[in-house]
């Protein structure tokens, strides 16, 4: 189910990773992309991002001034895994009406 978030906010990502035993695990990097249409060109562009560590979280932001109204799906990688290791929409909305 995709998260709202008003066009021109910024949306904030808290990750933590694990095993697949359920076993925290501090990756050397980690990263959020974010695949949405342009606000500007009406493109579907991506933009990734690159997260920092506080204690065990890994944290990230995404404004979202210049993407089009509609849904941003994003994915989460580390630099220890070539997968995907979590995935979900954010639904951009219009607050004005």
């Amino acid at each position: 189910m995709p998260v709202n978030i008003s066009q021109g906010n910024t949306a904030r990502f808290v990750v933590e990773y694990l095993s697949s035993l359920g076993v925290l695990i501090t990756p050397s990097s980690g990263q959020v992309t974010i695949s949405y249409v342009d606000r500007a060109t009406l493109t579907t562009t991506s933009t990734t991002i690159g997260l920092t560590a506080t204690n065990s979280f890994y944290l990230g932001t995404w404004s979202s001034t210049g993407a089009s109204l509609g849904l941003a799906t994003w994915t989460v990688t580390s630099a220890n895994s070539t997968s995907t290791l979590a995935t979900g929409d954010i639904r951009v909305i219009d607050t004005d009406d």
